[in-house]
């Protein structure tokens, strides 16, 4: 009997600790560097990126990436999204000029760094 009772805490506390960390349009605003993505949420597997996204009161998002690839099409691609904050979560433009949203959740936020998870991606970021 006493187990269980020690179990149902330790239960809830895993629960709470998985849950998704509520955003605010004032906790993205400004430029955030994307240092990695990857599909698996501890950060394995993951590509490193020169992208940064800055958030824009005015419900816009602009993306910078640069390719050093010798052999890449355009050395910097710029594109600026649609966003909005709903429920705590970010809703943006899945892709310039298209009006599919996707949804996107922090997993995690402390201080300047922040891992989002869109669709099947994770995004490590650090705010500039």
């Amino acid at each position: 009997m006493r187990s269980k009772i020690l179990f149902i805490p330790l239960m809830l506390f895993s629960f709470a600790s998985m849950a998704d960390v509520a955003l605010t349009q004032a906790d993205l605003l400004g430029t955030w560097q994307i240092d990695k993505e990857s599909v698996q949420s501890d950060g394995s597997k993951s590509r490193s990126l020169n992208s940064t996204w800055t958030f824009k009161t005015d419900g816009t998002m602009e993306g910078i990436s640069q390719d050093t690839d010798a052999h890449a099409r355009a050395e910097t691609l710029r594109a600026s999204l649609n966003y909005s904050i709903e429920d705590g979560k970010l809703i943006k433009q899945a892709a310039p000029g298209r009006s599919k949203m996707e949804t996107c959740v922090a997993v995690e936020k402390e201080g300047s760094k922040m891992v989002l998870h869109c669709q099947s991606l994770y995004f490590f970021m650090s705010k500039k």
